[in-house]
């Protein structure tokens, strides 16, 4: 069985901007392991934004939802 993963439900207030990247960023200095991406209004992410936010979260080792 794989580790339970906490994290937050869109980016943490705590991040330096609202971006998901800063958000990624600050799950990973708080030790958390997921975050989750909200979407409220439809996605509004382009394709480049969303390979360097997925290849952030690899590299930070979070999770994304």
């Amino acid at each position: 069985m794989e580790k339970l993963l906490f994290g937050t439900g869109g980016t943490p207030h705590t991040a330096k901007t609202q971006s998901a990247i800063d958000g990624i960023k600050r799950i990973a200095e708080l030790g958390l392991g997921c975050m989750e991406l909200e979407f409220v209004y439809g996605v509004r992410m382009a394709e480049i934004s969303a390979r360097l936010v997925a290849e952030t979260a690899q590299s930070e080792g979070v999770r994304l939802s």
